[in-house]
């Protein structure tokens, strides 16, 4: 996921994050927990790039190996 602004990313988020639950579909069903952390995590992840900072997460993938 990516995303032209921060301001883009975060009106998504802000969006997504305020949807009630039944409302967000997965592959025709209601998202896990870990389906919902993984967009959050995509389109912060993509916020952090356009604002230079891909390095808070980069990182993270040298502590798990």
């Amino acid at each position: 996921m990516e995303f032209d602004s921060v301001r883009e990313a975060m009106d998504f988020l802000i969006s997504y994050n305020e949807s009630p639950r039944e409302n967000m579909k997965t592959d025709g069903h209601e998202p896990s927990f870990e389906d919902l952390q993984e967009v959050n995590r995509e389109a912060l992840y993509s916020a952090c790039d356009l604002l230079g900072m891909s390095d808070l997460y980069l990182h993270l993938d040298e502590q798990t190996a």
